[in-house]
């Protein structure tokens, strides 16, 4: 499936910025980040302030950045998560796009095995600006299931983390936790 994917830094877009007729959700995000904190991530500001989710059919709202994307679901189901994190994924200085693309669809099969989550989104872009090139989604049933089951293994987060560290730089990527919230089914 392909969405378009709309980053906003200072403002939550409206539902009336959306004149299209496919679905829009908009992921604003929390004023507490503390969670991310939890499992060594930053727990400020991530520099944006919501994220919008429409058809790629739609015209292109206004935003500071916006990315054609093609959507892969690793698992899970559609619907609304209690704890939720976007990360705005750029990859390592000097990777071409195809190996970058390439190890993060395989990461799948990593976090599938290392992750508690109830759902896995990985939305690598096809076109548009750069300094992104993929937005992930992890989703989880709760709270606990965050904390408790983040990672599964006693292993978990070291083998993830190698992973990662192979096609992530991780001090340009940015993750936030976000409310989902559903303008047009």
């Amino acid at each position: 499936m392909r969405r378009r994917c709309t980053l906003y830094r200072n403002r939550v877009p409206t539902p009336d910025e959306f004149p299209g007729s496919g679905p829009v959700s908009v992921d604003e995000v929390l004023t507490d980040q503390s969670l991310l904190g939890i499992r060594g991530g930053s727990a400020s500001n991530p520099g944006w302030v919501a994220i919008a989710w429409s058809d790629a059919d739609d015209p292109s709202p206004e935003g500071d950045g916006s990315w054609l994307v093609d959507t892969f679901v690793a698992w899970g189901k559609p619907g609304r998560s209690a704890v939720k994190q976007v990360s705005l994924v750029v990859r390592l200085e000097g990777s071409d796009a195809e190996g970058f693309a390439e190890c993060y669809r395989r990461h799948a099969l990593v976090a599938q095995t290392h992750h508690g989550m109830a759902r896995y989104v990985q939305n690598p872009v096809i076109d548009g600006p750069p300094g992104v090139d993929a937005v992930s989604e992890l989703c989880f049933a709760s709270e606990g299931s965050w904390i408790d089951d983040f990672y599964l293994l006693a292993d978990s987060a070291e083998v993830v983390r190698k992973d990662v560290r192979g096609f992530i730089d991780l001090r340009s990527t940015s993750s936030a936790l976000v409310a989902e919230k559903v303008l047009r089914p």
